[in-house]
């Protein structure tokens, strides 16, 4: 199976190389790693390349990218990589995963039919329910709640063709990828990765030239 991992990151220098980390420590290690850093001025992009330029292998594909929305950002990201993938799966540099998560990810869609796959904790839950076994399922059917992008979030190539016709409506890339997707009646599962995950790290957004300080 030909796997592309995605990660759009704006303005997060202290998280991504953690998730480059997070993304060489798996125990799945077929894939490509498509990075894009968004930025607001080029002048930042000096300071995130000693980040990480001793800890990347050819697997990982970096680019510097005007920031936009959230859908454009995260397509931008993909098209760094245009050949054809079996599966995408969105990496946020904000989550910390353990050595599994993509094997979970990937086995799940060579013994299931579907095309979305989805998680049954969501962003909300913190440390303290997730240790305690208590799951918040997503229930429902897409367009009609209104949960975020759960931690497992993975797709097709079929579903990434229908992405490629939506129009960014700066709403989050969740709610507008799964109304798309509802209207072509794609099937979305549920996995539970809730094990593999340890939780976000979301922190204060800073500059780069606020957070970096060269020896």
């Amino acid at each position: 199976m030909k796997v592309l991992l995605f990660t759009p990151s704006y303005k997060r220098p202290y998280m991504i190389r953690q998730s480059i980390l997070n993304m060489k420590n798996q125990s799945y290690t077929n894939f490509t790693h498509s990075i894009s850093i968004m930025f607001d001025n080029e002048s930042e992009v000096k300071d995130y390349e000693i980040i990480f330029d001793d800890i990347l292998d050819d697997r990982f594909k970096i680019q510097y990218k005007k920031n936009s929305r959230t859908h454009t950002n995260a397509m931008t990201t993909i098209s760094q990589c245009p050949e054809p993938y079996d599966l995408y799966i969105k990496i946020d540099d904000d989550d910390i995963y353990k050595k599994d998560y993509v094997k979970t990810v990937v086995e799940y869609f060579e013994t299931h039919q579907c095309d979305i796959l989805s998680s049954k904790i969501s962003y909300q839950l913190n440390n303290y329910h997730l240790a305690k076994g208590d799951y918040k399922s997503l229930g429902g059917h897409f367009p009609n709640n209104n949960y975020r992008m759960p931690m497992t979030f993975a797709f097709s190539q079929k579903a990434y063709q229908i992405l490629l016709t939506i129009k960014d409506n700066n709403n989050y890339e969740d709610l507008q990828w799964r109304t798309a997707w509802s209207k072509y009646g794609l099937k979305d599962d549920n996995v539970d990765n809730s094990s593999n995950i340890i939780w976000h790290i979301h922190g204060k957004n800073t500059s780069v030239s606020s957070w970096f300080r060269p020896n």
